[in-house]
């Protein structure tokens, strides 16, 4: 009876702190905690005082990440900045919280994902210092709000059961930063081309997929590179066919007289980011152009689209929408007329399709032969996609006696160049980075690979691979260390390659799409 009890009284607190909630209590922000919205998502109370107690200990562990890792980085990155410091690092008072959490399997039983929606509004201050310049400046609190996925895998049979975590945004955070002295460190040569938002962007990205932090809890991880850069779930390609009934926004003669707009659209994946011709004065826009996406997790991913009108000014967004690529994933292939939201009006017609990546080149020919049928601009479409993990590097050459280079990896298949990050002073530099290629014919494509010592881009060897090697490998996969070519006798590139056919296994008509209602149809 007692147990009976507790439930009760539980049930009761939860309805009543749902009613107060409903009713306007604690929606300051102007909107409710996840956990009244969702039936899904559990509140996490115990775990926001768990963070508070332990929030000066993580203090602790951020001034000294920053000190001992993120400094010496800085320093050695530009010139100018070889006499950079933190002066203060103080993680304040108020800690991090946990407003909601969701709790998912995973793609396999070794996983299991955990969906916090955190809000940090922090008494944070960093001063930081360039003596060379007399240059002080640094923050003085921050907002972050978004949702962060944690992933918990491998499991294991022993102590501490979970091998790993890792963590990454899904979607790009809201984040805003309180600089100060942000126009003296600007003033610094090499970094005057930088804005406070161009450094807000990059922090942004940062923390967004294909990007994770992983923390392993077991010493010597096997799996621990393929967590870092796990392959892709698969690739969406979309159809951006045209737009019906979008607002105006031009107006002449003192706004008396109604224009049209000149849109054009803008796709965003995560940190993949297109955008599609301007169609000039036309309210019903017609497109035709086709993208395709890497999609790293799903459920949670999103695809979103926003339409703005070009203009010489400032361009004005004439409406957005948003859809989860998991939709795609599980209906096979997606047409509609979607309507945009956020004050604009009409319609948007796309068509998606989900491509699964293939471990084997049998029904390579078959793919080949169906793309030969898409008409597609400005890109024909992909048959297979091409992941590059670079590794480490060992033995490479020295320009000068004594003198350690700063190696730089650039990948390179046909006119896309991806680069790594620059490793300094060292001759054996690690990288731990991946890079995703999209492939129209591998079996005619090479993928071709510079190393250089940054910044003169004096070459320290190179190594050009025909893709054909991988269609012939077991599993499409190629995994071992790469002698260069016109670099040192034992000057070796550790990477792997893995190759992935994709394809397309919905119905090729999904019949017209629904017209947009009476209201929407042209003149």
């Amino acid at each position: 009876s007692s147990l009976r009890l507790a439930a009760r009284l539980q049930r009761e607190e939860e309805a009543a702190v749902r009613a107060a909630a409903a009713a306007g209590l604690g929606a300051a922000r102007g909107e409710l905690p996840a956990w009244v919205s969702f039936p899904d998502v559990e509140r996490a109370e115990w775990l926001n005082k768990v963070l508070a107690q332990a929030w000066p200990f993580f203090g602790q562990y951020m001034e000294k990440l920053l000190v001992e890792n993120v400094a010496p980085a800085i320093r050695a990155s530009n010139s100018h900045l070889q006499t950079f410091t933190f002066t203060k690092v103080d993680m304040g008072e108020k800690p991090l919280r946990v407003l909601g959490v969701r709790t998912h399997p995973g793609a396999h039983k070794q996983q299991i994902l955990l969906d916090l929606n955190i809000s940090y509004v922090g008494d944070v201050q960093i001063d930081v210092e360039v003596k060379k310049f007399f240059c002080k400046a640094g923050v003085k609190g921050m907002q972050l709000h978004g949702m962060l996925r944690i992933i918990l895998e491998p499991l294991l049979g022993d102590v501490p059961i979970v091998g790993a975590l890792t963590m990454f945004f899904i979607r790009r955070p809201t984040l805003d930063i309180n600089w100060t002295g942000m126009t003296n460190l600007l003033d610094i040569p090499g970094l005057s081309s930088m804005s406070d938002t161009m450094i807000m962007d990059t922090i942004s990205s940062y923390l967004v997929l294909p990007n994770r932090l992983l923390v392993p809890l077991v010493p010597d991880l096997p799996e621990a590179a393929q967590l870092r850069c796990p392959l892709p779930r698969g690739v969406v390609r979309v159809h951006l066919r045209a737009a019906r009934a979008l607002r105006s926004k031009d107006r002449f003669m003192g706004g008396l007289v109604r224009g049209k707009s000149d849109p054009y659209a803008v796709l965003r994946v995560g940190t993949q980011l297109v955008t599609s011709r301007v169609i000039d004065d036309n309210l019903d826009p017609v497109w035709d152009e086709v993208y395709e996406f890497i999609v790293h997790e799903v459920p949670g991913q999103e695809m979103e689209v926003e339409l703005f009108d070009k203009d010489p000014d400032q361009d004005d967004l004439l409406g957005r929408m948003k859809l989860d690529l998991g939709e795609v994933l599980k209906a096979g292939v997606l047409e509609e007329w979607f309507p945009l939201q956020e004050g604009g009006q009409g319609r948007l017609h796309l068509r998606l399709e989900w491509l699964s990546l293939l471990s084997d080149a049998s029904k390579l020919q078959q793919v080949l032969e169906r793309n030969r049928t898409i008409v597609a601009k400005p890109d024909p479409p992909s048959a297979a996609i091409l992941v590059v993990y670079l590794d480490r590097a060992e033995e490479l050459p020295m320009k000068k006696p004594g003198k350690e280079p700063n190696p730089v990896v650039q990948v390179s298949v046909q006119d896309v160049t991806r680069e790594s990050k620059v490793v300094y002073n060292t001759s054996a530099p690690v990288w731990e980075d991946a890079f995703r290629f999209f492939l129209h014919d591998p079996a005619n494509q090479d993928v071709d690979i510079q190393v250089k010592d940054d910044p003169r881009q004096s070459s320290l060897g190179s190594l050009s691979l025909p893709l054909s090697r991988l269609l012939e490998a077991p599993g499409l996969a190629l995994a071992q260390p790469f002698q260069l070519q016109r670099s040192g006798p034992a000057s070796r590139l550790h990477m792997k390659l893995v190759l992935r056919v994709l394809y397309f296994d919905g119905p090729e008509s999904s019949g017209p799409p629904p017209t947009p209602p009476g209201q929407l149809d042209p003149p």
